[in-house]
């Protein structure tokens, strides 16, 4: 199965061009920061670390750790199951996870900071479990003071990658303070000694964020703050997203193990311990919506992936009884992953889609979001348009990593807009200022380029416009313009 879903995940790497997160993400890790706007800083460290080690930025070589984050995750899990529940509910958690939209495609191989939180939550916990289970064989050897050290680092880690890993720290004393025979554990210096270890190793977000005016803090709890009052239809809408996300009938099931698990409560620690960890991310993110914005899908998957070996469980349970229902269950799982995958990723590759059935795609493609800007840096350099120092503008910081990505990292990118994310740090816009430009922009109906950003230049005038072909068509059209002389900053609310 490891082998299986790590070549399916690369190739889908070297098909499917980087998203918009992902080019972003590549663009600015190519400057080594001790945190980032959006995100701590370890997806950043991981991509920009393996560009420069392999002297690319093609998708195949920056999203190989991630590729290889999610075949390690696939094994922790499985042990974390087998632990609890047997080898064989072991492996059908795995094979689950592994079917499983968002944990299998997006966070199973992308350059997101999601594919290294999986893992190092999954490898904290797993040691947390080897203290509190005394199980017959320990992932390292010590003592359980040395092992709360070890998860602590894990911990840390996690949290490095994204906040969601405090969510160790939380559940595991959620499941210390609820479990009568684990309650010991909270007169050990061991649980201390591990948060405060995470904590020092979460030391270089604190540091960047304290030198930044805590934007990325500001930022973060931002997303959270809805319109305030109760909203039931955002919530619904974020339960929705979530079962999309996770696909439906993977997703109820889930559900349904929680909510049983929940009934028992801490009469069963094995599956409690996992409640625990849990419910927190799930819990929070979906009473979050509540205040009026449903949020992104993805922020409550770090919940369901701690609830995968309970479903392990319950599926071999039923399948060991002889449980058609169940059998044919996993079957139509394993198969309508494997044809959802194909028609997104060819769509994605070629775009066949929109010529079958156009009507679907009245509202845009959101998989051109996917088509590589490669094309940008040729018809530049055959125009001359970078030959006297000039450096490169866009509109935004999605269109900016897309831009940063196709011209590549001998050019600076500066962000001319509101939010500019991390572009604001990477590139001091001030430096610039006297300096001749090429402004990219995505062109779209009825906007307004030349009056918009004309007047941050001496002078501004669109040069040529680039067509991006998919598949034999052009999938979107990018207008490219002559900026001389840089002579006024772009607001922004931003701390520099």
């Amino acid at each position: 199965m490891l082998a299986a879903g790590a070549l399916l995940r690369f190739l889908l790497a070297e098909s499917v061009g980087l998203g918009v997160d992902e080019s972003y993400a590549v663009a600015v890790a190519r400057q080594f920061s001790l945190s980032y706007f959006d995100h701590p800083p370890l997806h950043f460290w991981l991509a920009g670390a393996m560009a420069k080690l392999a002297h690319s930025e093609s998708g195949e070589v920056v999203r190989f750790p991630f590729v290889m984050c999610f075949a390690a995750t696939t094994w922790l899990t499985y042990r974390l199951a087998a632990r609890f529940f047997g080898e064989h509910a072991g492996a059908l958690a795995a094979l689950l996870l592994n079917v499983s939209a968002v944990f299998s495609v997006t966070s199973g191989g992308w350059v997101l900071p999601d594919g290294p939180l999986m893992l190092l939550m999954l490898a904290s916990v797993t040691v947390i479990a080897d203290i509190l289970f005394d199980g017959p064989v320990r992932m390292l050897r010590g003592s359980d003071t040395f092992h709360w050290a070890i998860a602590g680092v894990f911990a840390g880690l996690a949290m490095l990658s994204k906040y969601h890993g405090v969510f160790v720290l939380a559940g595991t004393f959620l499941f210390l303070l609820t479990s009568t025979p684990h309650r010991k554990w909270l007169a050990h210096p061991g649980p201390y000694l591990g948060s405060l270890i995470a904590f020092v190793m979460f030391s270089p977000v604190i540091l960047w964020n304290r030198d930044h005016g805590w934007t990325s803090f500001v930022f973060q709890s931002g997303r959270a703050a809805g319109r305030g009052g109760i909203h039931l239809d955002t919530m619904l809408a974020s339960l929705g997203g979530q079962a999309v996300y996770v696909l439906p009938w993977i997703w109820v099931p889930l559900v349904v193990v929680l909510w049983n698990a929940i009934r028992e409560g801490p009469r069963d620690a094995g599956r409690w311990f996992l409640v625990c960890l849990g419910i927190g991310p799930i819990g929070a993110f979906t009473l979050i919506a509540l205040r009026g914005d449903a949020g992104l899908p993805h922020w409550q998957a770090p919940g369901y992936l701690m609830l995968f070996p309970i479903l392990g469980a319950a599926v071999a349970a039923r399948v060991e009884r002889g449980d058609l229902l169940a059998r044919r269950w996993l079957r139509w799982s394993v198969w309508s992953f494997l044809v959802i995958v194909t028609i997104l990723a060819t769509q994605t590759a070629n775009g066949w889609m929109e010529r079958v059935a156009p009507s679907l795609f009245a509202q845009g493609d959101p998989t051109t979001d996917m088509i590589s800007w490669r094309e940008l840096r040729p018809t530049l350099d055959a125009k001359n348009m970078l030959s006297h120092g000039e450096f490169l503008a866009a509109a935004s910081w999605i269109q900016a990593g897309e831009s940063a990505l196709g011209v590549g990292p001998d050019v600076p990118t500066v962000c001319l807009c509101a939010d500019p994310h991390h572009f604001y740090y990477t590139n001091d816009d001030r430096t610039f200022l006297g300096r001749d430009a090429v402004f990219v922009k995505k062109i779209k109906p009825n906007d307004d380029v030349v009056g918009t950003f004309a007047p941050y230049f001496e002078s501004f005038e669109l040069a040529d416009t680039l067509e991006i072909h998919r598949g034999g068509a052009v999938a979107m059209r990018v207008g490219i313009y002559r900026a001389r002389g840089f002579k006024k900053l772009f607001p922004t609310s931003q701390p520099r």
